[in-house]
């Protein structure tokens, strides 16, 4: 999930995916180039975000993040 969207926020966007049930399953992350504000990662792991990553990022770091999600 991006944070900085047009219309609708990435924090909004998440809020909207866990108020309708559809966490099921879904393993959700954070991609922005907002950089690592502390209080967005607290906010982050309040509503249930895996990782919080800030752009640019490690190609390689991100597909072993990625099959360790899928192994859960």
């Amino acid at each position: 999930m991006d944070i900085m969207m047009p219309c609708m926020d990435g924090w909004n966007t998440i809020t909207e995916i866990m108020k309708r049930g559809f966490t099921k399953d879904v393993v959700i992350s954070i991609f922005t180039a907002r950089g690592t504000l502390d209080h967005e990662k607290i906010r982050g792991l309040e509503l249930c975000i895996h990782d919080y990553i800030t752009k640019p990022f490690d190609v390689k770091k991100l597909i072993l993040d990625v099959k360790e999600m899928a192994a859960m």
